[in-house]
């Protein structure tokens, strides 16, 4: 796929391509909307370099869009996880590498795979050892407001127990249950009144990468989503960036916050790439804007997303 790529550059008023075009990404600041960053499959502990050069465009754009929060679409630490609240992994992978003023903020965070391998609790407690590191159980909800006339409501979905049922059935006293977080889920998107619904996972429902789609939840979270009006999915676990249109739904991948992998075609691609870096969402009465962004802040792809959308 062919795509532009600039440099973001600091500019008054806005952020500015290396031509002098200014890039219209303060638009649902300007109109008092709502900014935050995605990103996802970031933890490393041994190499942290790709990591390191994506904290760092991130905290140019978080900085310059004003935003308000980031969110963690899951694998926050390899390879195992995080022992307890004291590893050394919270410091090496997530202290010191974010640690610009400007990401100095809500971290809204979702389980991987990866984090499945260590200490589940040691994620949910460290949210009471941060100040920005949020995370109060393994599938939880937030609402924000947006504009005076709408809001968002954010479901953060623990997606490994819905990949891994027959596993997860085995299990015992872990509240993992996938019958009751679909339970949860169709009964909070039900009762949401909110003009954006957002649902957040690790595992992609839809991915042209090397995962690809995720079957359990093709099969079971997108209908909940298309019934109850929810415009848009994001996750990581394919280590790219994508967009994906289905349907009414737009479905956003966001896996290259460290590592990269070769990706494909998928049906309803409207973008793809393998590289790294990460999104910007900027979320307006009507329309929200999905900004790609590479390791060194170039603009990959610009992705508008209606709130209220056509199948």
């Amino acid at each position: 796929m062919q795509f532009s790529r600039r440099s973001l550059l600091a500019g008054a008023g806005g952020l500015f391509a290396t031509n002098g075009a200014r890039l219209p990404i303060a638009h649902a600041q300007s109109a008092g909307g709502l900014s935050f960053l995605v990103v996802g499959d970031w933890g490393e502990p041994d190499n942290h370099a790709g990591a390191l050069k994506v904290a760092g465009a991130m905290a140019k754009v978080a900085e310059q869009a004003k935003i308000s929060f980031v969110i963690s679409a899951g694998d926050n630490f390899y390879e195992t996880g995080v022992k307890d609240v004291s590893d050394t992994l919270w410091q090496n992978a997530f202290e010191n590498i974010y640690s610009a003023p400007s990401l100095q903020c809500p971290w809204y965070v979702v389980l991987g795979n990866h984090d499945h391998t260590g200490s589940v609790q040691a994620q949910i407690d460290y949210s009471a050892k941060s100040r920005r590191w949020t995370m109060p159980a393994v599938y939880y909800s937030i609402s924000k407001p947006v504009t005076p006339s709408a809001s968002v409501d954010f479901f953060f979905l623990d997606t490994e127990p819905l990949r891994e049922e027959s596993w997860w059935n085995r299990m015992t006293g872990l509240e993992r249950d996938p019958a009751r977080q679909l339970a949860w889920l169709e009964a909070s998107l039900a009762r949401s009144t909110a003009k954006w619904k957002i649902l957040v996972g690790h595992h992609p429902i839809f991915s042209g990468g090397e995962h690809g789609d995720t079957a359990i939840m093709v099969e079971r979270v997108k209908p909940l989503m298309e019934k109850y009006g929810a415009q848009i999915y994001m996750s990581g676990h394919d280590h790219d960036l994508e967009a994906i249109r289905q349907g009414p739904v737009t479905y956003l991948v966001s896996g290259a916050g460290s590592r990269t992998r070769p990706i494909g075609k998928h049906a309803g691609d409207t973008f793809s790439a393998s590289q790294l870096g990460f999104m910007l969402v900027e979320l307006g009465d009507d329309k929200a804007t999905a900004t790609f962004l590479d390791e060194d802040a170039n603009l990959l792809h610009k992705e508008e997303i209606a709130a209220v959308g056509k199948a």
